[in-house]
């Protein structure tokens, strides 16, 4: 099964981490003449699946838990129906709010269960594997005080994919995880402009786990200068460290660094328009 996301000891228990369900998708597919049933049921058993393959009793998404959608009712529905059954099946259930959750403080707290926190999209501070990490959505700025502190970072928000092609020219896209090693010192000044303590930092990105979506290649959005107001992966550049982001699929295959997917992916178009 393709598993979205990553196991990890957090505060001393074992944790499923993902990010970027966006329950209700299908209403806007539905919007757009494309018949999608309802998907709620399947992304909750696709979560439960992998949570049990990993021994996890726990789950953590870091954002966009929701999907935007044209109909309120529906929306306020489906996401009630995916946090019970998510409150069901674990122990403990984290939701960080992303630039899609409008309202869902509103709806984990009118739904009052207590399995079931709720925080922010400037994240929060954890213990995983033994480092400090800040856990959050990826489209706000952390707070200054968790960022000083934190030797780790996991988010979502940017739905990491990557093309490959196969020797008989099959090309698919698949969800990927990055590691991008950045200088913390740097980072922190162009997030806050002002001097903060350097050593490495290491981000986590995770990709989107609703089956209906890949994502995007990083081969072309993450190597090119961008200016996107909405994800700190700007603050990062990097198209100017491509050679410290290192690409994983799902199951944790290791691809290579970006600047090494960036030239195979270039060979390939020129190979092909040959």
């Amino acid at each position: 099964m393709d598993k979205r996301g990553i196991s990890a000891i957090v505060n001393g228990d074992k944790w499923l981490i993902l990010a970027d369900t966006h329950v209700g998708m299908e209403f806007e597919l539905q919007e757009k003449g494309v018949r999608v049933p309802t998907q709620t049921s399947r992304i909750v058993s696709n979560i439960v699946s992998w949570a049990e393959e990993e021994g996890s009793s726990r789950i953590m998404i870091l954002g966009d838990v929701k999907h935007e959608l044209p109909y309120p009712i529906e929306s306020i529905n489906e996401v009630k129906s995916f946090i019970e059954n998510l409150s069901k099946s674990f122990e403990e259930v984290v939701l960080v709010a992303g630039n899609h959750d409008g309202g869902l403080e509103q709806v984990v707290s009118r739904i009052g269960l207590s399995n079931v926190k709720f925080y922010d999209s400037r994240g929060f501070m954890a213990n995983v594997n033994g480092k400090k990490a800040l856990l959050m959505h990826g489209n706000s700025k952390p707070n200054l005080e968790d960022f000083e502190k934190a030797e780790v970072m996991v988010m979502g928000h940017t739905h990491p994919a990557v093309v490959i092609q196969d020797e008989h020219g099959f090309v698919t896209k698949r969800p990927a995880i990055l590691k991008i090693r950045v200088d913390k010192g740097e980072l922190g000044k162009r997030l806050y402009g002002k001097e903060i303590e350097g050593g490495e930092l290491n981000i986590i990105v995770l990709p989107t786990a609703n089956h209906l979506t890949i994502g995007v290649d990083v081969a072309s959005t993450l190597t090119t200068v961008f200016d996107a107001p909405r994800t700190i992966l700007r603050y990062v550049e990097p198209w100017r460290i491509p050679d410290k982001i290192e690409i994983y699929l799902t199951d944790l295959t290791y691809l290579g660094t970006l600047d090494i997917v960036k030239r195979v992916t270039f060979e390939r178009v020129n190979f092909d328009s040959i």
